[in-house]
């Protein structure tokens, strides 16, 4: 452990040492960092999904081949595990993906904090008509 000075403090806080091969944040990203990853997690976590379809309905722009390469990642990374019962295929988090979902509470508290706040949708003014969408405005 390193020390780090702050100003105003009377002792230094004691930081981890991360070295950039075994930095536990960079080797978290590697698996969760990629394109759909998180979402995935939050779709079985929260959403209750498990099957393939539900993942890409709730996920628009998710392709089927990016979806099973992350699926089969997540699989592989011991976060999801992959159960077949009959024809059916479900995926479930692993005890490891129900620690992901901690990440994802974090991401849920600082996105309701920190959002920005949608900007207000002036309405026309009375007797005047909207300007029509594929047109433009005026």
């Amino acid at each position: 452990m390193r020390a780090r000075f702050e100003p105003g403090k009377a002792a230094p806080v004691p930081l981890p040492s991360l070295l950039y091969q075994n930095d536990p944040i960079r080797q978290s990203v590697q698996s969760l960092g990629r394109k759909w990853a998180l979402l995935l997690v939050r779709d079985i976590a929260f959403l209750k999904l498990s099957r393939f379809v539900e993942f890409r309905r709730n996920n628009p722009g998710l392709s089927p081949r990016v979806l099973s390469r992350r699926l089969r990642e997540l699989e592989r990374e011991g976060i999801l595990r992959r159960e077949k019962t009959g024809k059916a295929v479900h995926y479930r988090l692993t005890s490891r993906g129900e620690d992901a979902g901690l990440i994802l509470l974090a991401f849920l508290r600082y996105g309701l904090k920190n959002r920005s706040k949608p900007e207000p949708v002036g309405l026309p003014a009375k007797g005047s008509s909207p300007a029509h969408p594929s047109r433009g405005s005026a």
